[in-house]
């Protein structure tokens, strides 16, 4: 009789791993997508915060001014000419409105309630930071000008 011929197979060998090096292409491309989208997403912070700085620091600069006017070490007049600066700064710098340098009264406020999406400038009490403010004795209600500033440094967008 013959030998077993299952005894003359040699033993089974099972092939290597896998190696995870180098990736599948399927991974290379999404290595890519998640590097591309860290970059644009760093980016688009970037701009987003270089955007929002001059606001910030007006809306900054307008709370110290009126923290002044609370603590009685500032004039309602200075309160409004010092304001109205706080704005252009904005306006010419922060915005850059080419017709926010020359622009004064009537052009200025219209500016301001173009930038704010409203009228409360050219007829609410944001007038006070029109030529109102020139006057010997101006009249400017502190108490209806700051929640209008407020609302306008809170909600203007670059």
């Amino acid at each position: 009789m013959e030998a077993d011929p299952l005894a003359q197979l040699r033993d089974i060998h099972l092939p290597l791993d896998p190696s995870w090096w180098p990736p599948a292409p399927g991974w290379w491309l999404l290595i890519f997508g998640a590097i591309a989208l860290a970059w644009f997403s760093v980016g688009y912070t970037h701009d987003w915060i270089v955007r929002r700085r001059p606001v910030r620091r007006a809306r900054w600069l307008y709370r110290e001014l009126y923290g002044e006017l609370c603590k009685q070490t500032l004039s309602e007049t200075k309160f409004v000419h010092e304001s109205n600066e706080i704005l252009k700064r904005l306006m010419v710098h922060g915005f850059n409105i080419d017709a926010a340098p020359a622009a004064n009264d009537r052009q200025w406020l219209a500016l301001l309630d173009a930038r704010y999406g409203g009228t409360e400038f050219t007829q609410g009490p944001g007038q006070a930071l029109g030529n109102d403010r020139f006057r010997p004795r101006p009249q400017a209600d502190i108490e209806q000008l700051h929640p209008l500033l407020e609302r306008f440094f809170n909600e203007v967008k670059p």
